[in-house]
């Protein structure tokens, strides 16, 4: 089993690299610590959901960076308190932010764990080490990176594309969802992970996932716009997801330098420029709901 300890190969990670502006303003309700709670509807309420608190915790150091605020930093602090405080032991040695209500839509029941929660936790955890050390993150990212090395089936978050290509499921369901803006925000927590650390299995995870995501990123392109997942029901991205899937190649091309990512960020900047692109999405979605009413 590796363990970590603080090296000399420890490297340091600059800013998050996703930007939410125009996208999130992270307006939710803050429990006293300032941990934001999500609202899931009338039969759960509001709830934490690891997902919104690493990302806010993520967004917190990046407005820290720019302002120097502490209180920006304490926010931060907060958020990486409660993942460490809320780290459950899952199955085998993974450890991971479980979730503790059902998801009606890709129909995943409590509990379960997501892909993207394990990348952006650990991203979040490994920045705020570098602000303040706690002897307890290092061995929680170790384990929460774990559940990427194991099938969605054996409690961890990998599947594969059809061509055998790694992916790392947000929703944890069978049959695989193949969510494409978690995989990449898990991804880019994997990223973070084999940097930081050092870490050669990592960095080989991460190579062969993105390049296995060039293969199959045709998959997402309808001709005129994108999917946001490969479930079933193939269900177009809306608008907004469009720029995060966008934003998000663009940031793999930068990180792995294939044009591929960047191509078709341009591609789908392309049809979410169209009018008529944007008439088809319009019409595509009017079907979807008058077809979800029967």
């Amino acid at each position: 089993m590796t363990t970590h300890k603080e090296t000399n190969s420890v490297k340091t990670l600059g800013n998050y690299p996703f930007d939410w502006s125009g996208l999130e303003d992270f307006s939710y309700p803050q429990d006293q610590a300032g941990v934001p709670k999500v609202d899931m509807g009338k039969n759960y309420g509001l709830q934490y959901n690891p997902i919104t608190i690493s990302q806010f915790g993520l967004f917190c150091l990046q407005k820290y960076a720019i302002t120097g605020k502490r209180d920006t930093l304490q926010q931060a602090l907060a958020c990486a308190n409660w993942l460490i405080g809320n780290f459950k032991n899952w199955r085998r040695d993974i450890g991971a932010w479980v979730y503790p209500f059902d998801l009606d839509y890709y129909g995943p029941k409590a509990p379960w764990i997501s892909g993207m929660a394990q990348g952006q936790g650990i991203s979040l955890l490994l920045r705020v080490h570098q602000q303040k050390q706690d002897e307890r993150i290092p061995e929680i990212t170790r384990r929460a990176f774990q559940a990427f090395l194991f099938a969605v089936e054996d409690g961890g978050v990998l599947e594969h594309f059809a061509d055998g290509t790694p992916i790392f499921e947000e929703f944890t369901t069978t049959p695989p969802s193949r969510v494409l803006n978690g995989h990449i925000f898990a991804l880019l927590g994997i990223y973070d992970y084999a940097n930081f650390w050092n870490d050669a299995a990592a960095q080989s995870l991460f190579d062969s996932a993105t390049a296995g995501l060039t293969q199959n990123l045709q998959l997402y392109d309808t001709g005129y716009w994108n999917l946001y997942d490969l479930h079933s029901s193939r269900r177009l991205a809306s608008p907004m997801y469009m720029i995060v899937h966008i934003r998000l190649l663009r940031i793999l091309a930068g990180l792995t330098g294939q044009s591929e990512f960047s191509a078709l960020a341009d591609k789908w900047l392309g049809y979410r420029q169209s009018l008529i692109c944007r008439g088809r999405w319009f019409t595509k979605k009017m079907f979807e709901k008058l077809w979800s009413r029967h």
